[in-house]
């Protein structure tokens, strides 16, 4: 299969050539027989002509026709058409771009189908090519990329961050690369950066945003250990502009359940299991915080 495909991309190679050489070959025969001296002499012939023409018309003087006659000849004279060997000059002329031409068609025979597989083989897909195959009903499986380690994954947010910090100081109005800078951030664990990328967030825009809302809200509250004060103003917020909004219904049962407000908490979880898709395993989690709900209910 491999020789096959060589053999057939040297064959494609030479017929393309064939539309090149075969031009060169072939030198136009009309062309080939103009010499300067028939070009030179023909020329002359018109112009003697023209003076004729003039003559008879009246418009020239036979004085003024001799001046312009002789210019004509001495013209004709001056570009060496009629030298001894202009006839032998003309041919050699002739045959030396026939020459050239059949040594360019042999070169590009010659070298051209090899050359062209020869960078295939340096640049192409050749290993594909000449792969081994696989017996019949075998797939080549693709190789599987190692997965990036902890530390790896850490320098890279770490990049990331960087770079937006960068282009934050450049143009501290984009919104969307204070939410990436501080979800960043928050991977990174570095919480006091978080809680300042988001609040530069807030001041550009993102308060009409309920995923940014209560993102902030869980940043501030892992920070001072409860979700009460600024991250429940925040959560109220997310669920004014959206009341079917995932997290912040499961953040506002949260909360309520701390405060011992289970009536709150199971109005909100029951909200929130009528959001999530019932085979969730979100869904099932709720379901088993309703639970609990119901059995601190019934204990207090």
């Amino acid at each position: 299969m491999n020789g096959i495909f060589l053999l057939f991309a040297m064959v494609l190679c030479v017929m393309a050539l064939a539309f090149v050489v075969y031009p060169l070959l072939c030198e136009p025969r009309g062309e080939a027989g103009h010499s300067r001296l028939a070009i030179n002499l023909t020329v002359h012939r018109d112009r003697v002509r023209e003076l004729d023409q003039d003559l008879t018309a009246g418009t020239l003087t036979q004085a003024q026709y001799d001046t312009a006659l002789a210019d004509l000849e001495r013209e004709l004279l001056d570009s060496g058409a009629f030298e001894a060997d202009a006839g032998e000059a003309s041919a050699g002329e002739g045959r030396g771009p026939s020459r050239m031409a059949g040594v360019a068609a042999f070169a590009s025979v010659a070298l051209v189908p090899f050359m062209a597989v020869g960078i295939y083989l340096g640049v192409g897909y050749a290993d594909e090519v000449f792969a081994t195959q696989l017996p019949p009903g075998e797939v080549a499986s693709m190789p599987e990329s190692a997965p990036v380690s902890e530390e790896g994954m850490q320098r890279q947010f770490e990049l990331l961050s960087q770079q937006l910090q960068g282009r934050l100081a450049q143009n501290p109005d984009d919104l969307e690369g204070w939410i990436l800078l501080g979800r960043t951030l928050t991977f990174l664990d570095d919480l006091a950066a978080a809680e300042r990328a988001f609040r530069e967030a807030m001041v550009h825009g993102g308060d009409r945003d309920p995923n940014l809302l209560t993102r902030y809200a869980d940043v501030l509250a892992e920070r001072q250990g409860s979700l009460e004060g600024e991250p429940r103003a925040l959560i109220e917020r997310a669920l004014a502009i959206d009341p079917d909004h995932a997290q912040g219904l499961w953040m506002a049962g949260s909360l309520a359940f701390e405060e011992a407000d289970f009536e709150a908490a199971r109005r909100h979880w029951e909200h929130l299991l009528g959001v999530l898709p019932g085979d969730s395993p979100e869904a099932d989690i709720i379901r088993g915080n309703l639970s609990q709900v119901g059995l601190s209910a019934a204990e207090g």
